[in-house]
């Protein structure tokens, strides 16, 4: 039995129930558990197809992925589809100070080559999350770092008394200590290993991820498939005629509404949840070294007037999405009902002139995206919105890894004027919004102090109702400050075709494949 957080988390789990999206399905639905008649079949080799992979498959690639690195790492943690936290490779833990979690592991998990998962892979892990700024720092902003107790015992320190700790040791996929020092980064990165009910096989970034069922069995994770090939598609409409042939057996992502309701009028299973926040971010550090007229709130306020989210909502996403004008997700504690999307091209114009541009003016580096996780049709939309009043902005697509580079400022790499990416709530504290934008992260997007106070007192507060009404003051606060042109909540999706079953949603917004089985 996990301990549910000392009294902090148990009551927040409750509420965060409540109010956690349900997943949603077309109406052509089938499937769930195996039937009488149906029989599994003999290959269990499932053939994911999504947009997209990260540079290599060590965690310090990406704080995201969880499909990916959960085939072949475990977390400390898991967070369920109604944020309730769940033991994983931590199997109890408790509170001995305010700034302090102690976790008991469990003591039957191996890494694939053989070697015990102890403490020490767990603070090492850690301390290198909070050492080199790995992308999970954003899951977790104020871990200090780890301390092993004894071979089985991990003492978890933050910065100041902080729940959110916990849920997000979802994304501290456990490293095997020994084996990471032998082979230093670099060849970690070539040949990562976990403790998970995978070993990976092949991987090319970009391109494709195989990995094999373990012949060691996972002590608590049972999953049927014996391989997973995970391949990069770009093309949508590949992804669909790989589904319909047969050569696929499912697809996953943010995919195109267009795609979806073709698919849907197929015998294939469409699920999807609403819970992705894609908005254009106006970067604080890039518009200072810029010096570009972003600095200036009046013409932030005027990009959010010009572009008209409600018909990016309804003409690209086609029921599928929502427009909004904040920073939270439906369903999270955090989501603020009274702030609605704003759209008036008039005022747009006026407060240009008021700022100073009354014709407007040319961004110097303009809107960078990656189609792996953004409509392309979003970024040339905004484009024509902005140039109806005034301001140019040229459009530039990446590959996945080389926008991720740019999304944690790796390799010397800084974002463009509007740089549109997607975030959503995993755990029910806006860890990652945290993350993204605190003043204490050395690649803050954006800094609010006002806004880190409220998030912060958030973290440290025990009552569930006082804690949602200080981040829905957060949300407020982020809004008046307009560091985004909000855009929409668009849809997550997951598609089967009519051979498999046993999908689930694990996580709000995640899943995982160990459930997932084909019938002949």
């Amino acid at each position: 039995m996990v301990r549910r957080l000392g009294g902090l988390l148990a009551v927040a789990a409750l509420v965060a129930a409540a109010c956690a999206p349900a997943p949603q399905t077309t109406p052509a639905q089938t499937g769930g558990a195996q039937q009488p008649q149906e029989r599994r079949a003999a290959n269990q080799t499932l053939r994911v197809a999504q947009i997209g992979l990260p540079a290599t498959l060590s965690p310090e690639s990406s704080a995201s992925n969880i499909a990916l690195y959960s085939a072949i790492y475990d977390s400390m943690v898991w967070v369920d589809g109604k944020y309730n936290v769940q033991p994983r490779a931590a199997e109890r833990w408790s509170q001995p100070d305010p700034t302090t979690w102690r976790f008991t592991l469990r003591r039957d998990l191996t890494f694939s080559n053989g070697d015990k998962l102890t403490a020490a892979d767990v603070e090492f892990t850690l301390n290198l999350i909070v050492e080199t700024r790995m992308p999970q720092m954003s899951q977790m902003t104020n871990l200090t770092g780890a301390k092993m107790v004894d071979d089985y015992t991990v003492d978890v320190t933050t910065r100041v008394p902080d729940a959110s700790v916990v849920p997000g040791l979802l994304y501290a996929w456990i490293m095997p200590k020994n084996y990471y020092n032998a082979v230093g980064k670099n060849g970690f990165a070539v040949k990562p290993i976990g403790s998970g009910p995978y070993e990976l096989v092949e991987f090319r970034a970009n391109d494709i991820a195989i990995f094999k069922k373990r012949a060691t069995e996972h002590p608590y994770r049972k999953p049927i498939a014996t391989e997973l090939t995970i391949r990069s598609i770009t093309e949508q409409t590949q992804m669909a005629s790989g589904l319909r042939t047969g050569e696929l057996d499912a697809i996953q992502g943010l995919l195109s509404p267009d795609i979806v309701e073709q698919i849907a009028r197929t015998d294939a299973k469409v699920e999807y949840r609403t819970t992705s926040n894609i908005s254009a971010l106006l970067s604080q550090p890039e518009m200072k070294m810029r010096d570009t007229p972003l600095q200036d709130k009046r013409v932030r306020w005027a990009l959010n007037y010009a572009v008209n989210n409600e018909g990016i909502a309804k003409n690209l996403y086609k029921g599928y999405a929502i427009a909004t004008g904040q920073l939270s997700v439906p369903g999270s504690p955090g989501w603020n009902d009274d702030i609605k999307p704003v759209y008036d091209p008039a005022m747009a114009k006026r407060l240009l002139a008021e700022a100073g541009y009354p014709n407007g003016f040319k961004l110097p580096v303009g809107i960078e995206f990656t189609p792996q996780t953004v409509n392309p049709n979003i970024a040339t939309a905004i484009q024509a919105d902005l140039k109806e009043v005034g301001v140019e902005a040229a459009v530039t697509p990446y590959e996945l890894a080389a926008f991720l580079d740019k999304y944690y400022g790796r390799n010397g790499q800084v974002k463009g004027d509007i740089f549109i990416q997607s975030t959503s709530d995993t755990n029910g504290f806006m860890s990652h919004a945290q993350g993204l934008y605190s003043c204490n992260n050395a690649l803050h997007w954006w800094c609010n102090p006002e806004f880190d106070r409220l998030m912060q007192q958030a973290n440290g507060e025990p009552d569930v109702a006082k804690r949602g009404e200080l981040m829905r003051r957060a949300v407020r606060v982020f809004y008046d400050d307009v560091a985004h042109i909000h855009l929409i909540i668009s849809s997550v999706f997951h598609i089967t075709s009519a051979k498999v079953r046993g999908f689930v949603w694990d996580n709000p917004a995640f899943f995982t494949y160990d459930e997932v089985y084909k019938i002949e």
